[in-house]
């Protein structure tokens, strides 16, 4: 009796603790803080379908109560057409039941739909609400095409944002910034450039699941910066601006692609990535000073060349005409059309490449060349590929080629056609 006794007093506090757990009183309360599956939270294709359903469901069933009374509810598409009208709160009057049990479904009908639109207007607000504030911490995948990235961040961004800002004054061509700044000072930023569709990407911008989060594959050109944005120092900044550039290339071979870097020893190892312009840090202080001593008024010069207001340097193509002519004639062109005063030539040549230094016999020597070349991930004929070459006055005899890039000063700033 004692053993049983024990037992059963054992089992009832066990039933006591099993009731006073407080995992146990919890699942009650989550149930009963669900919506019912009919009204489901925060899932708007379902919502949409609840809707429909309500709008179906009590059309028909007013249609079927109602038109046996008068002429209102002839049909069942006059039943829908006042479930609509109700669900929307539009308020018609053309159609309203007529029996109790018709004035009854549109009770009902009428507080089922408050409920239910009001979640529906909720979900689409939090919808937005939500890609808003992830865009804004650059969580958001980008969706673009023909824009611009920026990859990394330092003082110089602003003064390259002003520069797009200034050239996109018809045409608001997309900005990506992708680096770890704040979601703060991103803000701040959109705020101060207007005139740009700035948009934000938050990551490390070496790595290739970042870079496609930016769209880069389908970018039109992509600039670099020394990163100082996420804690991130320009001690290793050059380091990363290379891997950057190698990742974006491994994306798009011909993709465009602009570098900064800190460090002249940096240049070679972008060279190989393939990378389109370097910029080194500071490296027209030098020359200003210099000149500003021996010429002054050199400095300012260039400046006004460099600037976005006033007659800068810039690039358009030679128009078929001119193909074969000297640059004496296309110079005189030029300046006769009024687009500007031809100041020099951007034409690509064909690096002599190891292939070509190579015979095609079967010779021990060429083989065992080409064959170590190929071992270690050498492209023979890439390394002979065309290479711009800028021409600044390349003599009145120099013949305008195909594929030839004239440089401009002033004139009307539309291209040749």
């Amino acid at each position: 009796m004692r053993r049983g006794s024990s037992a059963l007093s054992d089992t009832r506090r066990d039933d006591r603790g099993s009731r006073d757990d407080p995992r146990r009183r919890a699942r009650p309360r989550r149930r009963r803080g669900r919506f019912p599956s009919f009204l489901p939270a925060g899932d708007l294709p379902r919502l949409a379908l609840a809707a429909g359903s309500l709008v179906a469901a009590f059309g028909l069933a007013v249609w079927t109560v109602e038109r046996s009374s008068g002429a209102m509810f002839r049909r069942a598409f006059d039943g829908l057409w006042w479930a609509v009208v109700t669900f929307a709160t539009v308020g018609y009057g053309d159609k309203a039941p007529q029996t109790d049990a018709g004035k009854a479904l549109g009770i009902v009908m009428i507080v089922a739909s408050v409920v239910l639109s009001s979640l529906i207007s909720g979900t689409i607000a939090a919808i937005f609400v939500d890609r808003r504030i992830k865009e804004g911490k650059g969580l958001r995948d980008i969706h673009l095409g023909g824009h611009r990235a920026i990859l990394g961040w330092n003082r110089d961004g602003s003064r390259l944002l002003s520069g797009f800002e200034a050239a996109s004054q018809e045409s608001r061509v997309p900005v990506v910034l992708v680096n770890m700044m704040e979601p703060e000072a991103f803000d701040s930023l959109r705020a101060s450039f207007p005139g740009l569709e700035l948009r934000f990407v938050r990551g490390d911008f070496t790595q290739e699941a970042t870079l496609r989060k930016a769209a880069i594959g389908a970018a039109s050109s992509v600039v670099i910066l020394p990163d100082e944005t996420g804690g991130a120092t320009l001690a290793n900044a050059d380091e990363r601006v290379i891997l950057a550039a190698l990742a974006v290339k491994s994306i798009d071979q011909d993709l465009s692609v602009s570098a900064q870097i800190r460090r002249a020893e940096s240049e070679q190892h972008l060279r190989r990535a393939r990378v389109d312009e370097i910029i080194l840090e500071g490296e027209l202080s030098s020359f200003m000073l210099a000149a500003g001593a021996a010429e002054p008024g050199v400095p300012r010069a260039v400046r006004s060349l460099l600037s976005w207001n006033g007659p800068r340097i810039r690039q358009a193509p030679f128009p078929a005409t001119l193909r074969g002519k000297s640059y004496a004639d296309a110079s005189a062109w030029f300046l006769k059309e009024g687009k500007g005063c031809l100041v020099g030539v951007l034409s690509r040549e064909k690096r002599v490449s190891f292939d070509d230094l190579l015979s095609d016999d079967s010779s021990a020597i060429d083989a065992f060349i080409k064959r170590k070349f190929r071992e270690a991930d050498i492209d023979l004929e890439a390394e002979g590929s065309g290479e711009e070459q800028v021409r600044l006055d390349p003599g009145a005899g120099y013949a305008i080629r195909e594929g030839d890039l004239a440089f401009l000063v002033g004139g009307a700033g539309s291209e040749a056609s």
